[in-house]
């Protein structure tokens, strides 16, 4: 794993004096944005099929969440969105590790479909923040293809994406900023400027969002990852493998309409490598209160029914 760490970049500077003119626009009302998005869903085929040349979707393996994905998959040429969501105790980390590894498989998935070099920009959100630990990266892909970039501002994370989705010999490109920008025109900006250098290249754009992330964006897909409690062995006081709970915020292609929120659960496999959905018949919900319920059990005791 390559790791870079430049004391300065250059981002353009017209770009960030353009800044402040735009997306000064209200706010767009939700029945109006939802007519935008079934225009989008209509044309969504056409739109995959001419964006570029590079322009696939690459499965995630599960086929409850590919159903309801463009052409089966993520799109090459796109941006996506990761941001952590918050624990059973209702706590939202900096930096979530559920989101940081669900990030890392996305990227694995890009890789094992193109060769190249994977590049990873982030801002460390600390004194003691820390790049992501290789050994851990490969269970996702081959930590050597990986170049590691540390950047100062946020804005050179986005400015380093910029550029390197114009690099040949990229497979795929990941930023992880320091704050949320929601209230900042640049960031908006910087999104717009990273998903058409993404459809030009056919290179596939991952974010990786501490908070929240601002609702006028022109991402492909938008992810909330938290993490879940993991299942036990009966009788033992074991580490049972890692569970995430998946919510699908934004999907600008695909099914369905911005009011509803699919959610998943999902276990990672250390064998096999790859995700795999768990079944919720258990409260014969699979809604998100699933896991606030079972934290509520493990807490207080199973509730008896009336």
């Amino acid at each position: 794993m390559s790791v870079i760490s430049p004391s300065a970049f250059a981002p353009p500077v017209a770009s960030r004096a353009r800044a402040a003119a735009n997306d000064t626009a209200g706010p767009v009302s939700t029945n109006l944005r939802e007519k935008v998005r079934r225009l989008e869903r209509a044309h969504s085929i056409p739109s995959a099929l001419t964006r570029g040349a590079g322009t696939a979707a690459v499965p995630l393996g599960l086929s409850a969440i590919d159903a309801l994905l463009p052409d089966g998959g993520l799109l090459t040429g796109a941006l996506h969105e990761i941001e952590a969501g918050s624990s059973p105790s209702g706590r939202v980390a900096a930096h979530d590790g559920a989101a940081l590894g669900f990030a890392a498989h996305l990227m694995g998935r890009f890789a094992a479909r193109t060769p190249g070099t994977l590049l990873w920009c982030r801002r460390p959100s600390g004194v003691f923040d820390a790049p992501p630990y290789a050994p851990a990266l490969a269970a996702s892909f081959d930590p050597a293809r990986l170049l590691m970039v540390t950047a100062r501002r946020d804005e050179d994370v986005f400015w380093v994406l910029e550029e390197g989705l114009r690099c040949p010999g990229i497979a795929a490109v990941l930023g992880e900023p320091a704050h949320s920008h929601a209230q900042r025109a640049t960031d908006a900006t910087a999104g717009r400027r990273l998903s058409l250098a993404a459809e030009k290249s056919g290179v596939p754009a991952l974010l990786l969002r501490p908070q929240p992330a601002p609702p006028q964006s022109v991402c492909v897909t938008r992810w909330r990852i938290a993490s879940a409690p993991s299942r036990s062995t009966p009788g033992l006081h074991d580490i049972g493998a890692a569970r995430w709970r998946l919510e699908l915020r934004r999907n600008r292609f695909g099914a369905p309409s911005t009011a509803d929120i699919p959610s998943w659960l999902v276990e990672w496999n250390d064998e096999t490598h790859c995700l795999a959905m768990v079944p919720e018949t258990r409260h014969g919900s699979s809604g998100p209160l699933f896991e606030e319920r079972r934290f509520e059990e493990r807490r207080s005791g199973p509730r008896l029914a009336s």
